[in-house]
């Protein structure tokens, strides 16, 4: 198999013939291996056997965007944002203190844009014949709207019930359902859909709270999506302890779970995948917050191959981890994680 046969060969719940993977790393970490082997970021996840080859398409991209440390710039939303270590973090929120009026007029990016494409069509041709390549359209909502508006302003907003959330949520719907259906025209093999719901204890809202403003939002956009292709998988990030939502996410079209991250409440990936596994593939894999970086080569390869056979026995099931490895790492535990799934994966 070929790594796009492998990936939809798991995706159908059907045995590969090993397990897909699809490993990121932090911005440190890029920067500490690529510097080291003379390589570039691509040719980074090629050597480390990666199945799935994906690029940002939407806002997220922006905590990504490589300027100088302590640097500011504006993006195309018109939010700005400060480099603190090896990442941007939102600074001026364009939408806080604005009421419903403004909010209404304000202009969202052109989700038509050529230069927002030209990355994903390089690896559509370049790599498309034999890889798996998604569209990464996060994040989708909650996230997009807190960089806009401001955490406590969007959160009052809902707690209140005030108009200005339903007006900004139903901007940002349009403009993720614009640039996926986009992407799913170009030929990607799955759309990347995802906000960060939870934090280390419990969701970052009541679960109703997300039912009302983000749930019927998210199935209008799956379902604009399928109208287009039918079969596309869609997958859902969120990092945190969001398993109240995960039933629903299902029940709306998902098909793809991730991180499904172990050290947040409730997050155990045995229990998501015999309570969901027959309808919903996991991409999870060792934490990357504790485990990878404190643990020996030998622990990280018995864990590794641990995850596999508990969760790879019936397809449904791509190897990841928790989240980017991140610059702290150390490089042993990296060479161990990818020599044991090349042996036991």
């Amino acid at each position: 198999m070929n790594s796009k046969e492998r990936v939809y060969a798991a995706l159908n719940f059907q045995k590969p013939d090993r397990v897909p993977r699809f490993v990121w790393f932090g911005t440190g970490a890029i920067e500490m291996l690529t510097r080291k082997y003379g390589i570039s970021p691509l040719e980074l996840e090629l050597k480390c056997g990666n199945d799935i080859l994906q690029t940002w398409v939407s806002i997220n991209g922006e905590m990504m965007r490589d300027v100088p440390d302590g640097s500011e710039f504006t993006d195309e939303w018109g939010i700005t944002w400060k480099r603190e270590g090896f990442y941007n973090m939102a600074a001026v929120h364009p939408l806080q203190d604005k009421d419903v009026g403004f909010i209404k007029d304000y202009r969202l990016p052109d989700p038509y844009s050529a230069k927002r494409y030209k990355y994903l069509e390089y690896l559509l041709n370049e790599y498309g014949d034999k890889y798996f390549i998604g569209a990464d359209v996060s994040g989708s909502l909650f996230e997009p709207a807190y960089h806009l508006r401001n955490m406590e302003d969007l959160m009052v907003d809902m707690a209140l019930g005030d108009e200005a959330v339903d007006v900004l949520l139903d901007k940002l719907a349009e403009f993720t359902t614009a640039v996926a259906i986009e992407c799913v025209k170009k030929g990607v093999d799955w759309i990347w859909l995802g906000d960060d719901l939870g934090s280390q204890k419990s969701m970052l809202m009541s679960p109703a709270t997300w039912r009302k403003y983000f749930k019927p939002r998210m199935k209008r956009i799956i379902d604009a999506i399928r109208a287009v292709k039918k079969d596309i998988f869609i997958a859902y990030h969120s990092c945190g302890s969001m398993y109240p939502v995960i039933g629903d996410l299902v029940e709306i079209g998902i098909n793809v779970l991730n991180p499904i991250q172990e050290s947040a409440e409730g997050m155990v990936q045995e229990d998501v995948k015999k309570e969901f596994g027959d309808r919903l593939a996991l991409m999870c894999g060792v934490d990357t917050q504790q485990f990878l970086v404190d643990a020996t080569p030998e622990m990280v390869r018995d864990k590794t191959c641990e995850i596999i056979e508990k969760l790879g026995y019936n397809g449904g099931f791509i190897f990841a981890a928790s989240h980017h490895i991140q610059q702290d790492t150390p490089e042993e535990n990296i060479r161990a994680l990818f020599q044991a799934l090349d042996s036991c994966g």
